[in-house]
């Protein structure tokens, strides 16, 4: 059985409320700088004009691999003075951040309103509120989702106080406008500046030994391709190199993967285009291919035409039965695990199962329970020891 998806991910400023303040060419101007941070890691500067614009107090953003004490990424801009020692107090204590907790249940790209889904009023009397989030003036909370992989963790927010107003809804609509352009400039920072003494895009994708990385032009011609696309491509029946030119089987792939590679071409770095194709064949082996452009004045691209990135990761099929032997989960509990599997948003899960969003979170604690973890992170990293 083969299918393919394409998701082009394409917004229109046109469908999101503005506050009256933002002029669409400042919000313009901040998603270029988002994609220009994902190439530089200036994430200081997107921080501080997001904290801006949306008059917050605070902006905060951290990339971290699981299992490393230390971020890869992080930056905080407020307006106020802090006491170091509390942000050292709250890092120690950040499991314990009821924030935090909520945003658990997101997907890569997906917005929350905090506030929306927690009372903070509640936890105004609890120790954690009146040393950490208090003095930090973390009253009100607009965030997302920006990478989930099991592998990977990174989380973005923006903060207004107890003597604040309270977010609008232009305020979210702003945020959910924002988040799937921050997504795509951190999966570009993590796969092509996750180590800074990278000068070039060359030596970035001949390192990398976990997926297929290859730069095509806009007819498909290979200008670069790392070791590992090159061992899984040789002898593959359905993603071939001919000629030197990235083919898939059936024509119906093929035929796609060229308008991909062509639209992308032809696009600027700052406009967030990205392409997705599935490749699902037989025993379970799935291969996702993304196709993003690659803007070629970068100081990381030693190309000098317009190309594309084109990223192959190899998926296996997760044994599902032995996964709901082992921890005796329901039917129905499986079927929300998939669905989360497939990168599906909650929000989306609300509507296609019929139930409201805390129902989903109940039933998601209840597996989490069963399971052991505590997070949609924990669940990518024990569905991966099942494929």
């Amino acid at each position: 059985m083969k299918h393919w998806i394409s998701s082009p991910n394409k917004l229109k400023y046109m469908d999101i409320k503005y506050n009256s303040d933002i002029p669409l060419a400042v919000v313009s101007e901040l998603i270029g700088q988002i994609y220009q941070a994902g190439l530089n890691g200036h994430w200081a500067d997107v921080m501080e004009q997001l904290r801006h614009i949306t008059h917050s107090n605070k902006a905060l953003f951290f990339l971290q691999k699981l299992n490393h004490p230390r971020p890869i990424g992080f930056e905080i801009k407020t307006n106020f003075d802090y006491d170091p020692l509390i942000w050292q107090e709250y890092l120690s204590r950040s499991l314990d951040d009821p924030y935090l907790q909520i945003t658990g249940h997101l997907s890569e790209g997906e917005s929350i309103y905090i506030n929306d889904h927690l009372d903070v009023m509640s936890l105004v009397e609890t120790d954690f509120y009146q040393r950490i989030l208090l003095p930090m003036k973390s009253h009100y909370a607009l965030g997302g989702c920006l990478v989930r992989d099991g592998v990977y963790e990174s989380i973005y927010s923006i903060n207004r106080g107890p003597d604040d107003p309270a977010y609008q809804k232009n305020d979210f609509d702003l945020i959910k406008l924002l988040t799937p352009h921050l997504s795509r400039a951190v999966q570009i920072y993590k796969d092509l500046t996750l180590y800074k003494y990278y000068s070039a895009i060359s030596k970035s994708i001949l390192d990398q030994s976990d997926k297929g990385l290859l730069v095509c032009d806009g007819e498909g011609r290979i200008l670069l391709a790392n070791v590992f696309a090159n061992q899984e491509l040789e002898g593959h029946h359905e993603i071939k190199i001919i000629r030197q030119h990235l083919t898939l089987a059936p024509s119906a792939y093929h035929r796609r993967l060229q308008q991909c590679l062509k639209q992308c071409v032809s696009q600027p770095y700052a406009s967030g285009m990205q392409e997705s194709i599935i490749l699902k064949g037989h025993g379970g082996e799935t291969f996702l291919i993304t196709v993003a452009p690659l803007n070629q004045n970068s100081n990381f691209v030693d190309i000098d035409k317009p190309c594309c990135l084109v990223t192959l990761t190899k998926q296996n099929a997760v044994r599902w039965p032995t996964l709901m032997k082992e921890y005796g989960l329901t039917s129905k509990e499986l079927l929300l695990i998939q669905a989360i599997n497939r990168k599906k948003k909650l929000q989306q899960l609300t509507i296609e199962m019929g139930i409201t969003y805390n129902t989903l979170a109940t039933h998601l604690k209840a597996i989490y329970k069963k399971m052991g973890i505590h997070s949609r992170a924990e669940l990518m990293v024990t569905l991966g020891l099942f494929r």
